[in-house]
């Protein structure tokens, strides 16, 4: 079994970092550096080195992504910007502010 088993998917992707810091987490936490000999405990060593190579892996893959100059264009258009005012306003229209009231009387 290896440790992302959350993440079933090849490079190039962006994988969930989160789950790797919790594998990371919890090897630290719930293993010992050292063995009852006092000896460096290289199986944790291991699990350490694999969870940072994996993250490595999908670093390092690259992406084929092909340009397509109209899409950049696009996306980096100024106009299309908005102003602060402007992006409250349209966050306020796609999730509406309510108020501590309406939210006690009215659970999602």
């Amino acid at each position: 079994m290896q440790l992302h088993d959350a993440c079933r998917c090849d490079p190039p992707c962006i994988p969930y970092l989160g789950m790797y810091l919790t594998d990371l987490s919890f090897i630290e936490e719930g293993t010992p550096n050292f063995t009852e000999e006092k000896l460096v405990n290289f199986s944790k060593m291991r699990m350490i080195s694999h969870v940072i190579r994996e993250i490595r892996l999908f670093q390092q893959t690259s992406y084929k992504i092909e340009h397509h100059p109209r899409v950049t264009n696009y996306l980096l258009d100024p106009t299309r910007l908005y102003d602060e005012e402007q992006t409250y306003k349209a966050s306020l229209e796609i999730e509406p502010k309510l108020s501590r009231l309406s939210m006690a009387t009215n659970p999602s």
